[in-house]
């Protein structure tokens, strides 16, 4: 919008100033052709004595023809397209036109405010007209009688053809205008791709500087973690093998997932993911890792509903990295509802698997506060969160593992008054 503005007015700006140089031209070349007729109406005027005068208005054939002479003169002189003398009815007394309209003069009405002018006794002219596309503009001296009195009227009208060049000039300004306004369009249309270009590259850079520094984080992490869970490994080991409890074997291979999950951070992190696909069985991972969360769901009073569509086709995926996906989201819609301070009739998660066309779409909602006042575009950026203990990066690394997989994750308008975030997966061997 600024750019658009700022371009505007340079445009405006432009544009104004040839208006005004056209117009300064213009009204600069009327004013110089208005004091040169009025002055040579002037002194013409005075060479046309009251008896010259007397004898027009009484048709003194003599008088007439040594005045269409001096008229010939001054029309010769003075570059004039007509040199006349009307009486005080605008009737031609005598005039250097070739055919002279019996209806006298022609340019009486348009010109009234200056002939009036003229019948006081004062020289004036005319403004600029336009006649068959010929600019003319005509000036008038009063002409006295031998009472003193005004009697006729002077006329002398000259044309200007610089004023063709200046109608010209004002056609290719016109033109110009339409030609900058053209180059300032496509200017705004090139700078707007280049500025969209270069905020792309931006938030490449920014991403890429981000992920630098989650690489960084998470080296340091996961090496502080690995040798505190080595511990746990190896002691997990001892007690299984001394008294053979079950519960000892299953933290050995929560130890191994966590491990597995530590490295697969650090390596989406170092941009080196290895995916591990195989053969993925939704109907079979979805309850297996419900199941995991089950218990905090009910400790917290809070409904998990569960529909999976029956005959789901296996898919390939990297199944920690798919199960860390799922993961992330119960986890985030579990607290998003326990968090909640409203009272609702019921706290619900539902998680939903469908097949919708050549894709495996699976949805987690809830009906927690929602994302009402959350931007949903930078949900998925790195350490951006909304929770006041949250890392901002589950999102994030659950993106990059569904994209990973030729997928897609969004936030979606689910049932009214859910929260809903949306996985697709697609279908087939590759």
């Amino acid at each position: 919008m600024a750019a658009i503005v700022f371009a505007a007015l340079i445009l405006a700006a432009f544009n104004a100033g040839w208006w005004w140089y056209y117009r300064s031209i213009t009204a600069y070349l009327e004013d110089q052709l208005s004091q040169r007729l009025t002055g040579m109406a002037a002194a013409a005027a005075l060479h046309i004595t009251p008896d010259k005068v007397e004898g027009l208005l009484i048709d003194d054939l003599d008088v007439y023809a040594g005045q269409l002479l001096y008229l010939d003169s001054l029309a010769g002189i003075g570059a004039l397209s007509e040199a006349s003398i009307i009486d005080l009815d605008f009737n031609y007394l005598v005039s250097t036109r070739e055919n002279i309209p019996l209806e006298g003069y022609l340019l009486a009405r348009l010109n009234f405010d200056s002939l009036s002018a003229a019948i006081t006794g004062r020289p004036a002219v005319s403004r600029l007209y336009d006649v068959d596309g010929t600019f003319l503009k005509s000036a008038y001296a009063p002409l006295y009688n031998n009472e003193g009195e005004v009697a006729a009227i002077l006329v002398a009208e000259a044309g200007a053809g610089y004023f063709d060049l200046m109608a010209n000039l004002r056609h290719n300004l016109f033109l110009l205008a339409g030609g900058s306004a053209a180059v300032v369009v496509v200017f705004l249309i090139l700078y707007i791709v280049y500025n969209r270009r270069m905020a792309v590259a931006e938030e490449k850079l920014f991403q890429a500087g981000s992920q630098a520094a989650l690489g960084r984080m998470v080296a340091v992490v996961s090496h502080e973690i690995k040798n505190p869970m080595m511990i746990i490994r190896a002691a997990g080991e001892r007690i299984e093998k001394k008294y053979a409890d079950p519960e000892a074997a299953f933290i050995v291979e929560e130890v191994s997932r966590l491990d597995s999950i530590v490295s697969g951070y650090l390596s989406f992190a170092r941009g080196d993911l290895s995916l591990r696909p195989e053969p993925v069985d939704l109907v079979t991972l979805l309850p297996e890792v419900i199941a995991e969360f089950s218990p905090q769901f009910d400790e917290q009073g809070i409904r998990l509903d569960v529909k999976i569509e029956a005959g789901l086709p296996t898919i390939t995926a990297d199944r920690t990295g798919l199960r860390q996906v799922i993961i992330n989201l119960l986890l985030n819609a579990f607290q998003a509802v326990a968090g909640d301070d409203r009272t609702l009739p019921e706290k619900l998660v539902m998680v939903e698997a469908a097949r919708l066309s050549d894709m495996v779409i699976i949805r987690v909602s809830d009906n927690g506060p929602g994302l009402k006042t959350t931007p949903r575009d930078k949900l998925f950026e790195p350490f951006f969160t909304t929770k006041t203990q949250g890392s901002g990066l589950g999102l994030y690394l659950s993106k990059r593992i569904v994209e990973q997989h030729r997928g897609q994750i969004r936030v979606v308008d689910g049932k009214e008054g859910l929260t809903t975030f949306e996985v697709s997966l697609p279908i087939g061997d590759k």
